[in-house]
């Protein structure tokens, strides 16, 4: 099964154990620091891991589920505190998300920017450590790190897959555009980020075995040159040109 700790966050998976668990249930993941309060989003199946997955710790109570969601707002009001100090300050930078480490004698607050430009952190580190009562790490985020920590909907209308199943940022050539026949316009192929969409690469593989299996395009009078191509699990068609001067008719 997939859980996340937000609302269209990032998924993490987990095996179920001997849970009976369904989606939307409240559950509790494990980490070395002791379980975290996450919700189920994507119901339990047989899948193949590469490897172990950590198994579930048990199902979160409604006292667990109380104090993360007070946790979540303790954040949210750390990250609108950290804002309105920027804004003051009058630095041009966007504060985009924060990361908060707690422990007895420390209390460590990561700060995730933009910027157009170099930022002179320490003119924002001391404002931000007396106003938050903790030590500033400042970190300036680009491109896709960006659309990560923000999130979104991408061209396809879910939500981006950068911040929710993809474990890292992926780098994507421009050949997986021409090897797919997208258009060349740049607006068409990128993301939020405004780089190319992370699902150029992944499915590429899908692409390629599809290509591999339709073999060469021909007809009744000869081979053609495919005009479509067209990904079904229903079938394959192909439409060939036979003249210049002829309609393309389908392929048996």
């Amino acid at each position: 099964m997939a859980v996340a700790f937000r609302e269209y966050g990032q998924l993490f998976h987990l095996d179920v154990g001997t849970l009976d668990v369904e989606v939307g249930s409240w559950l509790l993941y494990p980490t070395p620091d002791g379980p975290l309060v996450c919700r189920c989003v994507w119901g339990p199946e047989e899948v193949v891991a590469d490897g172990a997955l950590p198994v579930c710790a048990g199902v979160a109570d409604d006292e667990a589920v109380a104090a993360a969601a007070q946790d979540r707002h303790h954040r949210d009001e750390i990250l609108q505190t950290a804002r309105r100090t920027v804004e003051d300050l009058g630095v041009e930078m966007e504060v985009l998300a924060i990361d908060l480490v707690e422990s007895e004698d420390d209390r460590l607050i990561a700060v995730y920017f933009r910027a157009p430009h170099r930022v002179e952190f320490a003119t924002i580190v001391g404002p931000l450590a007396r106003r938050l009562h903790a030590r500033i790490d400042l970190r300036q985020l680009r491109g896709r790190d960006t659309a990560r920590a923000v999130g979104g909907v991408g061209v396809c209308g879910r939500p981006l897959c950068c911040a929710t199943f993809l474990p890292e940022p992926l780098s994507v050539p421009n050949r997986f555009v021409t090897e797919q026949g997208m258009a060349s316009n740049p607006l068409a192929v990128a993301g939020a980020c405004g780089k190319l969409m992370c699902c150029l690469r992944y499915e590429s593989p899908y692409y390629a075995d599809f290509e591999a299996a339709l073999g060469e395009a021909s007809g009744p009078d000869g081979p053609g040159c495919p005009l479509v191509l067209a990904c079904s699990t229903a079938g394959r068609r192909r439409l060939q040109e036979e003249r210049k001067d002829a309609r393309p008719r389908r392929s048996p």
